[in-house]
């Protein structure tokens, strides 16, 4: 009777692992598979998007959760497209796009190309997209980051941003056929000895009101050395650049 009831308790308990094994093993299957699915649906969108890519990359968008940030180096970019990792292939579409702007705006500005190219990969703390971005901006507005008219800024999220620098809004308001002249007003109340806000106003021959924007101080200020030995030409300058962005650009 003994004999019998340790072989049923055996055998009760074998068919508990059995079932806890088959479970585990089906989880597993079903893992798996939806990791397949999704990297299956990962390479397509990837892979898909070819020239249409660009294009996209040109408009402001919101960061999703999900993408990866892909540092433009070219040493980095050939040792992860020699390594084959999963986001191989679309590192190396970045990496095309971007050497192909290269050569058009090299082209267009007539400048070297690889001193084009030495100075991108200097920036190699700015994503890949930010570069596209700043490669058709030099492109659309004929402006060279060689002679310091055109770079990128990074904000306090860390987004990435087109900036035109002084030289470069002075380029495109005295190159504009409509470009009529400009004005800078300027508060009276002061904030340490300086303007609580100046504004600059761009006419242009074919609009009949000029484009104005103001700048506030406490808005805008820095604390780097030349905000602090300049204030007034600084707040002047970050109202000219916003102006000459909604006049001209």
């Amino acid at each position: 009777m003994k004999n019998a009831l340790d072989k049923s308790s055996k055998s009760t308990k074998l068919n508990k692992i059995n079932t806890r094994t088959e479970a585990l093993k089906s989880i597993l299957e079903k893992q798996e598979n939806e990791s397949a699915v999704s990297s299956s649906h990962q390479t397509i969108s990837l892979a898909d998007i070819e020239e249409d890519l660009i294009a996209n990359l040109i408009k402001p968008s919101k960061p999703v959760s999900t993408a990866r940030v892909i540092n433009f180096h070219a040493g980095k970019l050939a040792q992860n497209i020699n390594s084959g990792v999963p986001i191989t292939r679309s590192i190396a579409l970045f990496h095309n796009l971007i050497k192909k702007e290269l050569a058009k705006v090299a082209n267009q500005l007539d400048i070297d190309e690889k001193e084009l190219q030495a100075w991108v990969d200097l920036q190699i703390e700015v994503p890949a997209k930010s570069i596209l971005v700043l490669l058709r901006s030099m492109q659309s507005l004929h402006l060279d980051p060689l002679s310091e008219e055109i770079g990128l800024t990074q904000y306090e999220d860390g987004h990435w941003q087109v900036f035109i620098t002084i030289e470069g809004c002075s380029k495109l308001l005295n190159q504009h056929p409509q470009f009529s002249g400009l004005l800078f007003n300027q508060a009276d109340t002061l904030i340490d000895g300086v303007p609580e806000w100046i504004e600059c106003s761009i006419y242009r021959r074919d609009r009949t009101v000029p484009t104005t924007v103001r700048k506030y101080l406490m808005e805008v200020q820095g604390e780097n050395a030349i905000w602090q030995k300049m204030p007034r030409r600084m707040l002047r300058h970050r109202a000219l650049q916003q102006c000459v962005r909604l006049a001209i650009s």
